[in-house]
């Protein structure tokens, strides 16, 4: 099967949906995001990506009534105060401002290994490696010296995994779709299992991060081979994955499996093409 192949069956799929139209599937297809101009919704984003590791959202998020009360404590998200006031390893200390001035509802553990601990560490880093760019312009000369080239690209999210504690590269590369760069995917695990089902990446690899860099090498090739973004071949995956058709409402279920069955199935590939 080609990639234009599997691009189109993974399409045609979606659309087979009575629900789906033509409509609904575009609209998922085209990034809604701008790049911001300002730095400080830069760190923010990076905020929020931080607490989306591991559902973190239902601990973190939703006991502070959302990301955006974190303001209070971090400067209305300026990261150079922030890396001013809170040095690397100050983890406890974000912790106690955050308990004094948020008042977390639910549980608030505090051992090292507990979720909240994690993510005030990740914002800590964040802020730190936001700390080196003036402005957001100056952030995106950086980043675009690495999107815009196919052979650099997964550098970028490499090195931002490196940067900041508990995002990982898939978590790296949903924070650069997510802030506007449509040149990448998230290799997730919906499409790591759809494309190692299909033979598109080895499915004996053991090593996470090789797994993560094969699919998105994949994503891109795709992505060429049919001239859509990668950030298309995201989503197009994605919704075969989740079934969640979120800007328009709509809903089909997860169909990984069914469609994982339906690509494989010879007779599929053998019937005469309308």
């Amino acid at each position: 099967m080609t990639d234009i192949d599997l691009y189109n069956s993974a399409v045609a799929f979606l659309l087979s949906f009575k629900d789906v139209t033509k409509e609904d599937l575009d609209k998922h297809l085209l990034s809604e995001h701008e790049k911001p101009k300002d730095l400080k919704i830069i760190y923010r984003c990076l905020c929020e990506s931080a607490q989306n590791r591991q559902m973190s959202t239902r601990v973190i998020g939703n006991s502070i009534g959302g990301i955006g009360n974190l303001k209070r404590i971090l400067y209305d998200f300026d990261p150079h105060q922030v890396a001013n006031i809170y040095k690397k390893g100050d983890t406890q200390t974000l912790l106690t401002d955050i308990k004094l001035k948020l008042n977390p509802t639910g549980q608030f553990r505090t051992t090292t290994k507990s979720l909240w601990p994690q993510f005030c560490k990740s914002i800590i880093d964040s802020a730190h490696f936001l700390k080196s760019f003036d402005t957001a312009d100056n952030f995106y000369e950086w980043a675009n010296f690495f999107a815009n080239d196919v052979r650099a690209k997964p550098a970028l999210p490499l090195m931002i995994s490196m940067e900041i504690t508990g995002i990982g590269f898939p978590l790296a590369c949903d924070f650069l779709k997510e802030l506007g760069f449509d040149e990448y995917g998230k290799p997730d695990v919906h499409l790591k299992d759809i494309f190692q089902a299909l033979n598109a990446i080895d499915k004996n690899e053991k090593s996470v991060i090789k797994q993560d860099y094969a699919t998105l090498k994949v994503i891109d090739r795709i992505a060429k081979a049919n001239n859509v973004t990668p950030y298309a071949i995201d989503k197009i995956f994605w919704l075969i994955g989740s079934g969640n058709f979120y800007s328009t409402g709509k809903n089909i279920g997860r169909q990984k499996q069914h469609f994982i069955d339906l690509m494989t199935n010879k007779d599929y590939h053998q019937a005469p093409k309308q």
